[in-house]
C-alpha cells in the first residue's frame, strides 16, 4: 500500500484523459493490426518455409537427383528475400512496441525478460547461418549433407525465435504464474492459473495503477521499485500449457501457407507451360505433400487449442462458437468436449452474474466480447470452413499415390487427378491464407481490450503522448511500404525472369 500511495502522489497530475488514451489506442491499434500483418506475412516464410527447401534438398542428395537440389535453391532464393524483410518488419514492430504501446516495457522487464532474451541469440545464430547456407549451395562437395545441416541450423534459430515470441503472446493471453488472482479479484471463471511465481500486492498495484495513469507510470522512479523482484521465476512463461499449443499451431499454418503457395507456383508453371513438366511436378508433390500432412496435423493442434480457450477464455469461447448470453448447445463441440451432444454451455448472463460487486474490469470484457463476439463468431467459422475444405483437398491429393482415391475423385469431380491437385494448389494457396488471417484476428480480437488478459487494458500501456491519425496513416503507408518492396522483389526474382526466359523460347527452371 505504501508503494501504491507513492506512486499516485507521484503521478497525480498532467496526465491525459481517459477518453484521450483509448482515443490514441485506438489509432495505435489500427497501425499495429496492419504491422504485424506485414511481419507475418514474411515471418511464415521464416518459420516454414525452410521445411519446404531442406525436404527437397535432402531427396535430392538421397536420389543423386539435381532436380530437388535445383529446386531447393530457387526455394532458398525466397527464404532470403523474406528473412530480410522479416528483420525488417519485426524491427519496425518491436521498436512500435517500446515506443508507441511504452507501458509493455513492464512486460518486457518481468514476464517476457527471459523469453525475450532467448530470442535475440535465436536471431543471431539465424543471421549468421543463413548468410552460411546461401552462399555455400553446391560447394560442400565431400559431405552434401553438411550443407543441410547449416539449413536446419537456421531452422533451428528461426523456429526458437517464434517459439520463443509466442510464447510471450501466450502468457498475454494466459498469464501463467499469476495463481487465482485473476479469477479472485477480475475475471471468476478462470481457473487457478498455475503456481503463484509473482508479487501478489506489486501485480495488484500495477493492475490497479495503469487503467489511472497508463504508461506514464514507466517515468515515475517508483516504478523501478514496482518492477524489482516481480516475479521469483522469470521462466515461467515458456512453461505456460499455452505455448506450446500456440506455437505448434502457427507453425503449422506457416507450413500449410507456405507449402500450397510454393505448390501454386509450381502449378502456374506447368499449366502456362513454363519449364519442363517433369521438373516441376516433382517440387509440385513435395510441397503439396508437406502442405497434406501440415493440413492433418493442424486439425489435432486446432483442437487441442479450442480446449485451452474453453478451460481459460470462457467468454471468448462462448463468442466464437456463437453461444447466446443466455447459454445454449452446441452437439459438435459437445461431443468433442463431453462425449455427448447434449451438454449446455452457460452464455455471458451466467458469466456475468459471477462478477463481483464493482468489479468493471469483469464487466469491461464481457462487454467487449459481446460486442465484438458477431464478427468473432464469423471469423472463427472462416477459419474452421477454411481448415476442412483444405483437409478434402488434401485427402484428395493421395490420389496421387493411390488407386482407390484416383477412382473416387475422378469419379465424383470428373477430372483427373493431376488436374485436382494442379488447381487445387491455388485453392489450397487461398484458403490457408483465409484460415490463418481470420484465426489470428480471432485470437487477438477476442483477447481485445486487454493487453494480459485479465490484467491490463490496451488503453493502460499506450504511450501517454497523443497519437494523431495522420502519424497512424504515415506509419501505415511505411508497412505497405515495405511489404510491396518485399512483393516487388519476389516478383524480380520469380515472375520476371520466368516470362523473359518463357519470351526467349528457353525453359525457365
Amino acid at each position: 500500500m505504501i508503494l501504491f500511495s507513492v506512486l499516485l502522489n507521484e503521478i497525480a497530475d498532467g496526465y491525459l484523459a481517459t477518453n484521450s488514451t483509448w482515443n490514441s489506442a485506438n489509432m495505435a491499434e489500427l497501425m499495429t493490426i496492419v504491422g504485424i500483418y506485414v511481419h507475418a506475412f514474411f515471418l511464415i516464410f521464416a518459420v516454414g518455409f525452410p521445411i519446404v527447401a531442406l525436404t527437397l534438398e535432402s531427396i535430392g542428395i538421397a536420389r543423386k537427383d539435381d532436380d530437388y537440389i535445383n529446386l531447393a535453391r530457387n526455394a532458398s532464393k525466397l527464404w532470403g528475400i523474406t528473412f530480410a524483410a522479416g528483420a525488417v518488419t519485426g524491427t519496425l514492430v518491436e521498436f512500435g512496441l517500446v515506443v508507441v504501446w511504452s507501458g509493455t516495457i513492464a512486460l518486457m522487464a518481468s514476464m517476457a525478460a527471459a523469453p525475450l532474451i532467448i530470442e535475440l541469440y535465436a536471431f543471431i545464430i539465424e543471421i549468421v547461418l543463413i548468410g552460411t547456407y546461401l552462399t555455400t549451395f553446391g560447394k560442400i562437395k565431400r559431405w552434401r549433407y553438411g550443407h543441410v545441416l547449416i539449413g536446419v541450423g537456421v531452422l533451428i534459430g528461426s523456429n526458437l525465435s517464434a517459439y520463443a515470441i509466442l510464447a510471450v503472446n501466450a502468457w498475454m493471453q494466459v498469464p501463467w504464474g499469476t495463481g487465482n488472482m485473476v479469477s479472485q479479484f477480475f475475471l471468476p471463471w478462470v481457473p487457478t492459473l498455475g503456481p503463484l511465481v509473482i508479487d501478489p500486492s506489486k501485480l495488484k498495484t500495477l493492475a490497479t495503477v495503469l487503467p489511472i495513469v497508463g504508461s506514464s507510470l514507466l517515468s515515475s522512479p517508483g516504478a523501478f521499485q514496482l518492477l524489482s523482484n516481480f516475479t521469483s521465476n522469470p521462466w515461467i512463461a515458456l512453461f505456460n500449457p499455452e505455448s506450446n499449443a500456440t506455437y505448434f499451431h502457427n507453425l503449422l499454418a506457416a507450413l500449410i501457407v507456405t507449402s500450397f503457395l510454393a505448390a501454386s507456383y509450381l502449378s502456374f508453371k506447368i499449366i502456362r507451360g513454363y519449364g519442363l513438366p517433369a521438373y516441376n511436378w516433382k517440387g509440385l508433390k513435395v510441397s503439396f505433400f508437406i502442405a497434406s500432412i501440415a493440413t492433418f496435423l493442424q486439425a489435432v493442434a486446432g483442437d487441442y487449442q479450442g480446449r485451452l480457450l474453453y478451460m481459460y477464455q470462457r467468454n471468448i469461447f462462448n463468442a466464437t462458437e456463437g453461444i447466446p448470453p443466455r447459454g445454449g448447445y452446441d452437439p459438435i463441440v459437445s461431443i468433442l468436449l463431453y462425449g455427448n451432444p447434449s451438454h449446455f454451455f452457460p452464455g455471458s448472463d451466467y458469466l456475468a452474474s459471477l462478477l463481483p460487486q464493482n468489479d468493471s474490469l469483469g464487466q469491461l470484457t464481457l462487454n467487449a466480447t459481446n460486442l465484438y463476439g458477431p464478427i468473432l463468431h464469423l471469423m472463427y467459422y472462416a477459419m474452421v470452413v477454411s481448415g476442412v475444405i483444405l483437409a478434402v483437398i488434401a485427402v484428395g491429393h493421395f490420389g496421387l499415390y493411390s488407386k482407390l482415391l484416383r477412382k473416387i475423385v475422378e469419379g465424383i469431380l470428373r477430372i483427373k487427378v493431376e488436374t485436382f491437385v494442379l488447381y487445387g494448389s491455388f485453392a489450397g494457396a487461398i484458403l490457408s491464407i483465409v484460415a490463418s488471417v481470420t484465426g489470428w484476428a480471432t485470437r487477438e480480437m477476442g483477447r481485445h481490450p486487454w493487453t494480459v488478459y485479465g490484467l491490463i487494458t490496451y488503453n493502460d500501456v499506450v504511450n501517454s503522448h497523443s497519437i494523431t491519425p495522420l502519424f497512424t496513416a504515415a506509419i501505415i503507408a511505411l508497412e505497405i511500404g515495405i511489404l510491396m518492396a518485399g512483393l516487388w522483389g519476389i516478383y524480380m526474382i520469380f515472375f520476371k525472369k520466368l516470362k523473359a526466359k518463357h519470351g526467349g523460347g528457353v525453359h525457365y527452371q
